[in-house]
């Protein structure tokens, strides 16, 4: 099992990688407002600020996912749910991701696909 830790500044996408994620049996995932740290040091920082009024506000506000994954199966189709959705990943102010390997899971309907 692995925790998918999903960071989207394209916050607009946010319901059409859910939908995808629940079409590909992914059914739990946690959504939490987040910011990137340039963004808050530019509220404390009056150079900084100058650049960050040049964006729209709503590029200042993320939306993180967390979301565990039973197989790297699962960790893949919402990676390639999130491409087809976002696009090109690599891009700035798009997406950033990782996963984390998942030791113990309580509280949890837990099925293991036994391939990873």
């Amino acid at each position: 099992m692995e925790l998918l830790v999903i960071v989207l500044n394209k916050t607009e996408y946010l319901t059409d990688i859910l939908d995808g994620f629940v079409e590909v049996g992914i059914k739990g995932a946690t959504v939490i407002d987040s910011a990137g740290m340039g963004h808050l040091i530019a509220d404390h920082v009056p150079f900084f600020a100058k650049f960050a009024d040049i964006e729209a506000t709503e590029k200042n506000h993320s939306k993180t996912i967390f979301t565990v994954v039973n197989c790297c199966d699962e960790r893949d189709n919402a990676i390639e749910i999130i491409e087809k959705t976002v696009g090109d990943i690599n891009e700035p102010d798009t997406v950033f991701l990782f996963s984390l390997p998942v030791n113990i899971v309580k509280g949890l309907s837990v099925k293991r696909c036994g391939k990873c």
